[in-house]
């Protein structure tokens, strides 16, 4: 399985729609996202770009009215809204996301998952350590001069960072 990542949107839908496309491009049948939508109207158009696909996110620092980006993540058949640190299982991998660094820090130390994921310092990093994934896919927000995700292949068990040109269309 294919798994678009990304992060930091910060209401840039317009990034988060070119990005969308792109993953859908190369395959991806599942999607991650890191924190930062902003709003709940971003969260929303965020679940409606997945097409029904399955969604996992998580708050970041950021995210306004979590109560209503969680009732629409409820309303959703493949959306979930978790925790800011959550241990989930996919595909035969266990994944550890948070927007915060610190928590993706302590899972790879600890080896329990095999990708800890993170967000929220805009900035790409794909690096293991003791056998565990630790990256960030960037930023869909494009503060940096650069918007990008990721796409972490389940099989391979490896990830590639992607990024889009703002003139993209």
């Amino acid at each position: 399985m294919k798994i678009g990542i990304f992060s930091d949107m910060h209401d840039r839908t317009d990034h988060l729609e070119l990005a969308m496309h792109q993953m859908r491009l190369l395959d991806c049948g599942h999607f991650i996202f890191l924190g930062d939508c902003t709003t709940p109207e971003s969260f929303l158009r965020l679940i409606e770009l997945t097409g029904g696909l399955p969604l996992d996110a998580v708050p970041g620092n950021n995210d306004y009215d979590l109560d209503a980006m969680r009732r629409m993540a409820a309303n959703s058949p493949a959306a979930r809204l978790h925790p800011e640190h959550a241990l989930i299982t996919r595909y035969g991998m266990k994944f550890s996301l948070s927007h915060y660094p610190r928590y993706a820090m302590q899972e790879a130390r600890n080896g329990k998952v095999d990708a800890a994921l993170y967000g929220h310092t805009h900035q790409p990093v794909r690096e293991i350590i003791g056998g565990c994934l630790l990256a960030n896919p960037g930023e869909l927000q494009g503060r940096t001069g650069r918007i990008g995700f990721g796409i972490l292949d389940t099989d391979s068990r490896l990830m590639n960072l992607h990024s889009l040109d703002f003139n993209a269309s």
